[in-house]
């Protein structure tokens, strides 16, 4: 009545029981986690489809930790691959399959640990994988590439006029439409077409109240090194009348420039030094495209004050010829999981400095960016590529108040 955990029964037809054996490691190719509890699949390497179409000589699965051991194999050559087996199967013919595979054959008498790094392959296909309509109305929408024309089509409506403004994250993979009306849009049907033809069609319906007041926040510096704050909604009209900034005790008007369309928007008349001001907006300075304006606001530009935040400088260096060469970028990552910081890395070695950090425990990411678009690239199983390598830096950097952070990064394969 126990459970015999880890037991292996094996079945002989002849005299001699096979003795070879494969074992390695399953990891998440972006962020290097374990993949516990997918299979590890073997065929013969003579078999090219069995991945795809056929059934595996042997598999296995992997434990908590990643790992995987296949004993009592048969000597000989085998393709190795590792599978999320979303339809009990056995094989990879589902596009929301994420697998992990060895480019080459393997052979049993190679002892060596098969680090294998499981990704989600690039759709052969464009087609939504998620729409939602948010808060404040916008209809975001994500795909499964990247799409550089987009329309969207009325299959209800009749009279009236309706646009819509569209905003895209740097993949174009994502993308944020505002409608220029809202009324009478819920439950509405809409086609959404590329210049290949119609990929879906969606019902626009908001779950939850659009907020009565527009916000604003501050969001960083532009490369210039003005102050930028971001509206929650594009914006139809500034009242800059309304507002004013105040910068050493000394109250003056307000300059505005859009940034980046009609939600981010420069003070060009702020300190570009770094040193801190504070603006007032008063009751609708910015108007939305819907009417929302925004209520009394005092927001704090700047950079982080000296007190709060440090400096980090990152020595990094290749610590063998294996290392895969640049170019790269690196990335200081939250607790969270988001980017705080993002630098290009030409080629290693490389002295990387981040200065003015908030105080904190982040960590490093180095990821090979061999496409050049700098972003982390998945790979293509059809192809036969790998996922772009991303290297993460064990343990974590913490990032003291008025101190400089020195960090010795020897990046090697794992």
């Amino acid at each position: 009545g126990n459970p015999a955990a880890g037991l292996t029964y094996v079945v002989t037809t002849g005299d001699v029981l096979d003795s070879a054996h494969v074992q390695g490691v399953v990891i998440d190719a972006f962020t290097d986690s374990p993949e516990p509890e997918v299979l590890v699949i073997l065929h013969v390497d003579t078999d090219i489809t069995g991945f795809s179409a056929g059934r595996p000589a042997y598999f296995t699965r992997t434990d908590k930790s990643g790992g995987f051991m296949l004993r009592n194999l048969r000597e000989g050559g085998y393709r190795l691959h590792a599978l999320q087996d979303q339809n009990a199967n056995y094989r990879n013919d589902l596009p929301n399959e994420r697998v992990a595979f060895q480019e080459s054959p393997i052979t049993t008498t190679d002892s060596s640990m098969h680090v294998m790094r499981m990704f989600l392959p690039s759709a052969s296909t464009q087609h939504v994988k998620e729409a939602a309509v948010l808060p404040d109305r916008v209809w975001r929408i994500l795909l499964t590439r990247s799409a550089d024309s987009l329309a969207l089509a009325s299959i209800d409506r009749s009279g009236g006029s309706l646009s819509w403004a569209q905003d895209r994250n740097p993949t174009k993979d994502t993308i944020l439409f505002w409608p220029s009306d809202t009324t009478l849009l819920n439950g509405q049907r809409f086609t959404l077409s590329d210049s290949s033809g119609v990929i879906d069609t969606l019902v626009y319906r908001p779950t939850r109240k659009m907020p009565f007041l527009l916000d604003v926040r501050y969001v960083g510096r532009s490369p210039d090194g003005l102050p930028i704050v971001r509206t929650s909604r594009p914006i139809a009209q500034t009242r800059v009348e309304r507002a004013m900034l105040v910068v050493d005790s000394t109250e003056m008007s307000i300059e505005l420039r859009s940034y980046e369309g009609r939600q981010q928007f420069d003070i060009t008349n702020a300190p570009s030094d770094g040193s801190s001001c504070t603006l007032v907006l008063f009751p609708g300075a910015f108007e939305d495209i819907y009417g929302g304006k925004n209520d009394t606001l005092r927001i704090l530009l700047g950079a982080e004050q000296v007190a709060q935040s440090g400096d980090l400088r990152v020595e990094l260096v290749a610590d063998s010829e294996a290392t895969p060469s640049g170019p790269y970028f690196l990335q200081l990552v939250t607790a969270q999981g988001g980017a705080l910081r993002t630098m290009p890395i030409p080629a290693l070695p490389f002295r990387a400095l981040l200065p003015g950090i908030p105080a904190g425990a982040y960590t490093l990411k180095l990821v090979v960016d061999a496409d050049g678009d700098g972003r982390w690239t998945t790979g293509s199983y059809a192809a036969q590529r790998q996922p772009e390598r991303v290297f993460r830096q064990q343990g974590e950097v913490n990032v003291r108040a008025g101190w400089e952070v020195v960090v010795d990064w020897s990046v090697g394969d794992r």
